[in-house]
C-alpha cells in the first residue's frame, strides 16, 4: 500500500474510535437492566480488515494479488444468532473477491466442551448488482471442541451451490486456534471434496495476529498475517499471502 492509502485506513480506524468513545460515554447516562441482560443474553461482534491481496480464507483457495477489504457482523442471542459478511476488491470490482454472505445459525452445546452449529444462509455475486448470475443459498456444519482455556479445534463442512444453480461444491476446513491475551494464531487444512465431481484441492494456511491497541476488553485494533498453501490441486492454483490490519468491535 502507499502513503496515501495508509494515512486513509489510519484515519477511517480513527473517526470509528470518536464514534465508539462517544456511544460509550453516552451510555453511562443510561439505566441497564442486570436482571434481563442475564435472562436474554446478546452478545454481537464487528471486525473490518484491510488486506494486502485477496484469499478466501473459509474455502483455502487464492484469487488474486489486489488489496481488499471485508466485514463480518455476527450476532448471538442465547443460542440462536445470524451474520452478515462483505468482501470487497479495492482495485477492480469485477472480481470473484466481490461478493456478500449473510445467514442464521443454531448453537447446540454438549457439555463444557463441544458445541454443533448449524448455518444457513446465501452467497451473494456482486461483480454488477446486488445478486449476479450465480448467487446462491450455502450450508455449513461446524462441530468444535475447546481443548483448553487457550485451544480450541474445529472443523466446518461447507457446502454451496446448494438451491438454485445446483453446481454443489463442498469444503471441508479443520482449524486449531491458540489464543492468550492480545496474540491468536491457527493452524488450517482445507480440502474440496470430488463427491460431486467438482475439481478437488487440499491447501493449508497460517492465521495470526496482535492486537496493538486495546480499545475496551472485546474491542482492539489488530495487525496480522496470513498465508494458503496449495499442497495439491485437479487445476492449477496459487498460493498467497497477505498482511491484514484490522478492528474488532464487541460487547
Amino acid at each position: 500500500m502507499n502513503s496515501k492509502n495508509v494515512l486513509k485506513i489510519l484515519l477511517f480506524f480513527l473517526s470509528l474510535y470518536t464514534g465508539i468513545s462517544g456511544v460509550r460515554a453516552a451510555s453511562k447516562h443510561t439505566s441497564t437492566d442486570t436482571t434481563a441482560t442475564a435472562i436474554n443474553p446478546v452478545t454481537w461482534s464487528f471486525t473490518g480488515s484491510f488486506h494486502s491481496a485477496s484469499l478466501y480464507f473459509f474455502t483455502g483457495s487464492v484469487d488474486q494479488s489486489n488489496s481488499s477489504f471485508d466485514a463480518l457482523f455476527i450476532y448471538d442471542k442465547k443460542t440462536w444468532g445470524g451474520f452478515a459478511f462483505k468482501s470487497l476488491d479495492l482495485t477492480d470490482h469485477r472480481t470473484g473477491v466481490n461478493y456478500a454472505m449473510a445467514g442464521i445459525h443454531k448453537i447446540f452445546n454438549i457439555g463444557p466442551a463441544w458445541s454443533i452449529m448449524p448455518t444457513i444462509g446465501i452467497n451473494l455475486n456482486q461483480n454488477y448488482t446486488f445478486a449476479d448470475k450465480g448467487s446462491d443459498l450455502i450450508f455449513d456444519l461446524a462441530v468444535s471442541y475447546k481443548i483448553s482455556k487457550h485451544f480450541k479445534v474445529g472443523d466446518d463442512a461447507l457446502f454451496q451451490n446448494i438451491g438454485i444453480t445446483k453446481e454443489y461444491n463442498w469444503t471441508n476446513r479443520l482449524k486449531l486456534s491458540y489464543h492468550q491475551n492480545d496474540f491468536y494464531l491457527s493452524a488450517l487444512l482445507w480440502e474440496r471434496n470430488r463427491a460431486f465431481h467438482n475439481p478437488g484441492y487440499l491447501s493449508t494456511g497460517v492465521d495470526a495476529g496482535y492486537n496493538i491497541v486495546r480499545i475496551s476488553g472485546k474491542s482492539s485494533l489488530f495487525i496480522g498475517i496470513s498465508n494458503i498453501y496449495m499442497l495439491q490441486s485437479d487445476t492449477p492454483k496459487r498460493n498467497g499471502f497477505m498482511f491484514n490490519l484490522g478492528l474488532n468491535l464487541g460487547n
